[in-house]
């Protein structure tokens, strides 16, 4: 057995995990206009609707993430 001592909460960089967020944005983003587009060929609609609403979904979403991760590690750093 051994006897080394089990950390529950791994202790990650704040750099590392707003580069994860910064690409979790990069990909809902990109996740959310291709959807549009694929709408938007689907349908033949001259105006790419879709597109523009779902990749502003996309960027609301994206900035949520980065929000959420920023304020925690702000309390993280204040404890």
């Amino acid at each position: 057995m051994s006897n080394r001592k089990k950390n529950p909460k791994p202790n990650n960089s704040p750099y590392l995990r707003l580069t994860s967020a910064g690409l979790q944005m990069t990909g809902v983003i990109t996740a959310f206009s291709y959807l549009g587009y694929y709408l938007d060929s689907r349908f033949n609609l001259s105006t790419p609707w879709w597109t523009i609403v779902l990749g502003l979904m996309g960027v609301g979403s994206g900035l949520y993430i980065v929000i959420r991760e920023v304020t925690e590690i702000s309390k993280k750093n204040d404890e």
